[in-house]
């Protein structure tokens, strides 16, 4: 990307979208054209609980504080994930489903660029809770199977 100059106004705004980017563990970049103001309330509190924020801001501003050259073109709103990757990006999936109005175009994760597709499994993704559990009861089950086992092969020597 080249080098801009930033109007010394808008300065404080590349700043902070700047910190917002460094502190984001996922970023989620979503075409909001159709939203009204009861909705956006709505998914900003849905993000907010989940350890996200949700910010619009212009596009260049964005691409300025991200120092690379992507493809936002629109109007964009810009969802961090603060706790974990997935978080945010999974509210706006369901917001998806609940609403169809809003659409994924960009995301990133570290310094990875994810496109639709990508962003979108993302937020299939199962949560880290999710995941954790379901190997225990995994890791519990085989266990079980393997005394059960060991118990048959000793009564058999027996």
């Amino acid at each position: 990307m080249t080098k801009r100059t930033v109007n010394p106004q808008k300065a404080s705004r590349v700043s902070v979208l700047s910190e917002m980017i460094t502190r984001a563990k996922s970023i989620a970049v979503v075409d909001y054209t159709k939203m009204t103001p009861n909705q956006a309330t709505e998914l900003r509190k849905s993000i907010k609980a989940v350890g996200g924020e949700i910010k619009v801001e212009k596009n260049t501003l964005f691409k300025i504080a991200l120092g690379k050259d992507v493809d936002t073109s629109g109007l964009s709103a810009f969802v961090f994930s603060y706790v974990d990757e997935i978080a945010a990006p999974k509210v706006i999936a369901d917001f998806i489903k609940k609403n169809n109005i809003l659409s994924f175009k960009i995301g990133f994760i570290g310094d990875r660029v994810l496109d639709q597709n990508d962003i979108v499994l993302l937020a299939q993704t199962p949560s880290k809770e999710v995941s954790i559990s379901k190997l225990l009861y995994l890791l519990n089950f085989n266990m079980s199977k393997l005394v059960r086992t060991l118990k048959e092969v000793t009564f058999e020597n027996e």
